[in-house]
């Protein structure tokens, strides 16, 4: 009778449609090859796809130099001399820093893309796209037990999408979660051994910073807005006409590409404030174009012409934002200039391209694909006012992405909850937006379904059927959702609430006594909300309904860390004694 480990090795060159099996109870015959001069990025994808592998079959793969005498079974990780013997290239013409390419030789399986990221997002793809590997939040996945792992012959090259892809939320901020699901975010934790991150210096608003009015506003008024024939010390933005402005913001962004080499991309953006200046240049220019982002735009494209030549991989960034947003007549960024344009006066209950309140900025977006290689868009998926508000955008998230990448825009920042976790189901949109831009095409239907059943389990099905309480699409053109509305926003119809508390009573008796109720009770604290503001607004007294939701909420939310309820409130504490004192409750401490 043959060995078991020999069965193994016999089965392991069974070709199935040019495929191979990988591994059989808990045994594999391949190496997991990596250059001795590999980056470190590199070195981590091959050890993550070891360890991953490990945890879906038992079967620990060695991971081996390309110094090594090569074998016949063989993963090879990332550019190595062994791709170069195969006639394999990661071409950065072909990948760019974050394609990848997933390819069957023989019985060896190619997973390698361009630096720094792609070969990382090779090892991910494998994991997810081939194997079934999800990575929900930073505490839940999905990992399939495998006594038999086979793969079908793979000849598979992905870019991304969008080349920047930045999910603002605070769930979203882990490193390893943020890599895994092939986000390159400014914010979240990725270092060198996850890729890096799209690095900014100088996120947005910078005007004060470059030329501080503290510094240079006693001397130079003519550096800052004029505004009614005055110009302003406080309040302002820049004189972007003004010569000695475009040299002074020139040397300053110099300065800061020369001590920052790890940035990508430079802000030279308005203050986050109206008042845009009102001199005769800048006026004239303005209505020239049709638009106050001309001066704007005339000062980035300055700067950016100045330091092409001695920083040719970097990006100036500028804002279309309120009073800058409207693309000009005729002026185009340049190459190495990024614009943002922000959907912040936007519904968010119908898809941008579907509802008549978004008309204007779809023509924006249109406007701005025409005048600017590297459009990138700052969208919002929260309510800022208050962010365990149920908000109704969960059915535009993929429409919307969708429509901006048939419209040219190559980056997506999408702003949700980002001073606090447990925001308004923040998570979910998180994870489902991190598969749409990607992949705009993905089905994010299944991608909800799964991060349902994978964070709630039992609690999935009525936790699915409260989302469905919100309208998906909204019912009528005339109900729309901004991101400062209030608990009387119109989609919370009069039974809202009850069918609400119906629903999350359902999930909560479905996962009693499990490890799922505390996640069931964290993401109810948004109906609770609901329920609190609005008895406190009407100025009721608490019944004993009343008081036991108030009592759940805090003790939900202090016990999961909640702090933040908007983005100018962080502190649950001093809410709780708001609350307390408007319905008359004493306090439980």
């Amino acid at each position: 009778m043959l060995s078991c480990w020999l069965l193994l090795l016999l089965s392991a060159t069974l070709q199935a449609e040019g495929g191979f099996v990988l591994a059989e109870h808990g045994r594999s015959s391949y190496v997991v090859v990596v250059s001795a001069a590999a980056s470190p990025a590199t070195r981590h994808a091959a050890a993550e796809l070891v360890y991953w592998l490990k945890e879906m079959t038992g079967a620990e793969l060695a991971l081996v130099s390309d110094a090594e005498t090569p074998k016949k079974r063989e993963i090879l990780v990332g550019a190595s001399k062994r791709l170069e013997r195969l006639g394999v290239t990661c071409s950065a013409a072909e990948l760019g820093p974050e394609g990848y390419l997933l390819r069957t030789i023989g019985e060896r399986l190619v997973v390698a893309g361009g630096e720094p990221r792609g070969t990382l997002y090779a090892v991910y793809g494998l994991l997810e796209e081939q194997l079934g590997c999800r990575w929900f939040t930073p505490e839940v996945s999905a990992i399939p037990k495998l006594e038999r792992l086979e793969l079908p012959a793979l000849d598979v090259t992905r870019r991304p999408a969008f080349e920047y892809r930045d999910v603002f939320v605070a769930e979203c901020f882990d490193g390893d979660w943020a890599v895994r699901n092939r986000l390159n975010s400014s914010h979240a934790r990725l270092d060198a051994e996850r890729g890096g991150r799209l690095e900014y210096e100088g996120f947005v608003h910078t005007f004060d910073e470059l030329v501080p009015p503290a510094r240079y506003f006693a001397a130079h008024p003519e550096y800052f807005a004029e505004v009614a024939g005055r110009r302003l010390g406080e309040e302002s933005q820049l004189c972007c006409t003004n010569t000695a402005v475009v040299r002074l913001v020139t040397e300053e962004i110099r300065r800061r590409m020369r001590a920052h080499p790890e940035a990508k991309v430079f802000s030279v953006s308005q203050n986050d404030r109206f008042n845009n200046c009102q001199c005769e240049p800048c006026r004239t220019l303005a209505e020239r174009e049709g638009s106050a982002v001309a001066p704007v735009l005339q000062l980035v494209n300055q700067v950016a012409a100045a330091l092409e030549a001695e920083f040719p991989d970097k990006l100036v960034d500028t804002l279309a934002y309120q009073w800058s947003r409207h693309p000009p007549k005729t002026m185009r960024a340049r190459q190495n200039v990024v614009v943002r344009l922000c959907s912040i006066e936007c519904c968010f209950a119908h898809p941008l391209a579907d509802c008549p309140q978004n008309r204007a900025f779809v023509e924006d977006v249109l406007g701005w694909s025409e005048r600017c290689a590297r459009l990138w868009v700052w969208d919002y998926i929260t309510d800022f006012a208050h962010y365990l508000l149920p908000f109704p955008n969960h059915d535009v998230l993929a429409a919307n992405v969708r429509f901006f990448a048939a419209h040219r825009v190559t980056g997506l920042f999408e702003e949700g909850n980002y001073t606090s976790p447990w925001g308004e189901f923040q998570a979910l949109r998180g994870y489902v937006l991190a598969k749409l831009l990607w992949n705009p095409a993905a089905d994010e239907r299944v991608a909800r379904d799964e991060f349902l059943a994978a964070v709630y389990g039992p609690a999935a099905e009525p936790i699915r059927r409260y989302l469905e309480l919100l309208p998906f699409p909204a019912p009528t053109r005339e109900v729309h959702a901004g991101i400062f509305d209030g608990v009387g926003a119109p989609w919370l119809g009069e039974l809202w609430q009850e069918n609400a508390d119906e629903q999350w009573d359902a999930a909560e008796q479905a996962v009693a006594a499990t490890p799922f109720l505390a996640r069931v009770r964290a993401a109810r604290l948004c109906v609770d909300y609901v329920a609190i503001e609005r008895a406190r607004s009407a100025g009721s007294r608490a019944t004993p309904e009343l008081t036991a939701r108030v009592r759940r909420f805090f003790e939900t939310g202090h016990a999961v860390g909640l702090t933040a309820l908007s983005e100018g409130d962080a502190d649950l504490g001093a809410y709780e004694v708001r609350v307390r004192t408007a319905l008359g409750l004493q306090s439980e401490k």
